[in-house]
């Protein structure tokens, strides 16, 4: 079985069409197509069923897939490290970061890993927690910065703690909540149940820190207005319209010094997050890869002890 043979039943799952899948690769769907057919005759079972509306997995291909992905991963890895041992090639490093872990981590995590791989090609993706452990399983990602969920840890996954993250929520200037700030500059929980919400998870996830934190409260979880995976996008809403929403503390700092945002103090503080690092298990780490662990965990160090969201200080690890 040949890698490219892996590479091209992956690339057909991931468009979910011969089509698309064709166009990715750059060849004809009829030589796809025969490509797909002999790889189900060497393993004697269908992976896919065709149909009008494209092609989907069957139960032996969903079961093959999984497989597939950490193969091809692994002789992609092999085929770089023979490839560098004579001085040729590039290697690419893949990270994926949830909205927090992205808002502490860069720039500095990419600029020390340019400085000291200077050939490594580096792909980031930000997206939630939920989707970014699979990647990290299926070795799709090297690794995944993300706030520990309440799901299972998975067998085929590694974990290390970062950081306690007391997450607080971000507003406007002149957002009409202030106004009911007490006295004591501090507002309740049960005051703001009914704000527009912007939460910073899937539609279909409750495992956020806004949901937990009511319910621990033992008030009912606020309906969101808006699901957001990027801090990109969500700092401009909250900075543009009445929607309110939870920031890192060193980020929401930045945000309130350029005067885009100002802190709605609570009462009572949300339920703190738990920020870290998740790998897979028994799967040999990469030079970079293994320089990304390292960089990110002196990052954590220093801004645990300072919270120094981006140092001007060349990093040393």
């Amino acid at each position: 079985m040949r890698l490219q043979s892996i590479e091209q039943f992956i690339a057909v799952v991931d468009a979910g069409s011969i089509r698309g899948a064709a166009r990715q690769l750059n060849m004809s769907q009829p030589a796809l197509t025969r490509a797909l057919q002999q790889l189900e005759e060497e393993l004697g079972v269908q992976l896919v069923d065709r149909s009008g509306r494209g092609v989907t997995p069957t139960a032996a291909g969903s079961a093959f897939l999984s497989r597939a992905r950490v193969a091809e991963a692994e002789l992609r890895k092999a085929f770089e490290d023979a490839r560098k041992a004579v001085g040729d090639g590039t290697r690419l490093l893949a990270l994926g970061l949830s909205p927090v872990g992205a808002s502490l981590l860069l720039p500095e995590l990419v600029i020390t890993l340019q400085r000291q791989h200077p050939k490594t090609r580096i792909r980031i993706l930000e997206t939630t927690p939920s989707a970014l452990l699979s990647l990290v399983r299926d070795e799709v990602m090297d690794l995944a910065v993300t706030q520990r969920t309440r799901i299972h840890l998975d067998a085929g996954l590694d974990y290390r703690p970062l950081a306690e993250i007391q997450m607080r929520i971000a507003v406007r200037p002149g957002h009409p909540l202030l106004s009911k700030v007490s006295k004591q500059g501090t507002c309740n929980l049960e005051e703001i149940i009914g704000a527009s919400w912007l939460y910073m998870t899937a539609h279909d996830s409750s495992d956020d820190i806004v949901s937990r934190s009511f319910l621990a409260s033992g008030l009912p979880i606020p309906l969101p207005a808006v699901h957001c995976g990027s801090y990109f996008i969500a700092l401009d809403l909250l900075a543009s319209t009445d929607m309110i929403g939870v920031l890192p503390p060193a980020l929401l700092k930045s945000c309130m010094k350029a005067g885009q945002l100002v802190e709605l103090v609570l009462t009572r503080p949300l339920i703190p997050i738990q920020l870290g690092m998740y790998t897979r298990s028994g799967s040999p780490p990469t030079a970079a890869a293994t320089s990304a662990v390292a960089a990110i965990m002196a990052i954590a160090a220093r801004i645990a002890v300072t919270g120094e969201l981006r140092s001007t200080t060349p990093l040393k690890i």
